[in-house]
């Protein structure tokens, strides 16, 4: 099996207490796993524009970006998936669904000393985008905990997205790695919990979701008909140095909404459609994404690029009863 090892840096959904327990000594992205499900047999050509430009998963060019699960599936669905290192235009791409997987903020030290946080995103970018999803686009956009996520603020704000960039914690879903952590692994998010919106017609374009493992994850905000996969009542948002910060009965995992013509996806896990395996200090191997054998998380990937497609016909994809 070909395996490389990814730096940490990379995986950002993860937070490891200084206490933990269990401490990450590699993580491997397993180039050769392949999700296994039913390809659409539609020729729908959507197009596909990764963006690289910025300080993305993608941003780097070699197997680390443990995306190649992601990759794979696009491909052999009839996506077709290319690359972009300029600024983002979305005027002048002839694509069909943008990908922004991973936004942190540009880190800015001031002659003082002092630091601020930027985002990327430029207002010309900004005003591209925007307009672009309301006639017709769609964006997928992942995120992650202060700075790796917060680049994206004027993004989710132009949306009316409410994104708490601190690490999502519930007493029902202690940490893997500590029982005093404060960031949740969601593992076995499920619909007889409450957490996967079945209702939402994401869910209708592929293969069964049954269980998704959701990990040391943010937190957006909306309307409660976006809600994809939600988090627990009386989830706690807290800051990177575990101080608190608030607590919501309606903070969500995964959205997935109408904008004027087009779509847009938000999730604040950037790891759960990666394909990697981490490596305990105890030896253990802990199949923590898209690759474990214990989770849908595969198809609900499936389903949510069908979703985002303006190509693809409903009636003509392997709909499973939920």
């Amino acid at each position: 099996m070909k395996r490389i090892l990814a730096a940490l840096v990379l995986f950002s959904a993860f937070s490891f207490a200084a206490q933990a327990k269990k401490v990450v000594t590699d993580a491997i992205a397993d180039t050769d796993y392949r999700h296994e499900f039913s390809a659409l047999k539609q020729q729908h050509q959507t197009q596909v524009l990764i963006d690289r430009y910025h300080q993305t998963i993608y941003n780097t060019q070699d197997d680390s970006h443990g995306a190649h699960a992601m990759l794979d599936i696009m491909s052999r669905d009839g996506f077709t998936v290319s690359y972009t290192d300029k600024a983002l235009d979305l005027a002048k791409a002839d694509t069909d669904i943008l990908i922004i997987h991973g936004l942190p903020n540009d880190k800015i030290t001031l002659d003082s000393g002092a630091v601020f946080w930027k985002s990327p995103i430029s207002d010309k970018e900004l005003d591209s985008i925007v307009p672009w999803v309301a006639s017709g686009g769609s964006l997928f956009l992942t995120l992650s905990h202060f700075p790796g996520g917060s680049g994206a603020r004027p993004l989710l704000e132009a949306f009316e997205v409410k994104f708490r960039d601190g690490y999502a914690y519930s007493p029902k879903y202690p940490s893997f790695t500590s029982k005093d952590g404060r960031c949740s692994n969601f593992f076995g998010m499920t619909k007889q919990a409450g957490l996967l919106k079945k209702s939402h017609p994401l869910y209708n374009l592929g293969p069964k979701v049954e269980k998704i493992d959701f990990h040391c994850g943010a937190a957006v905000f909306r309307q409660p008909q976006d809600v994809v996969i939600a988090y627990p009542k009386a989830t706690g948002n807290y800051n990177k140095d575990d101080s608190f910060h608030e607590i919501s009965d309606y903070y969500a995992a995964m959205i997935a909404f109408d904008y004027g013509k087009g779509k847009v996806v938000v999730t604040t896990d950037q790891g759960m459609f990666r394909n990697f395996i981490f490596t305990f200090d105890e030896k253990e191997k802990v199949y923590v994404t898209i690759t474990s054998p214990d989770n849908d998380n595969g198809n609900l990937f499936v389903s949510m690029m069908r979703w985002l497609s303006p190509h693809i016909n409903p009636a003509k994809t392997q709909n499973n009863k939920n």
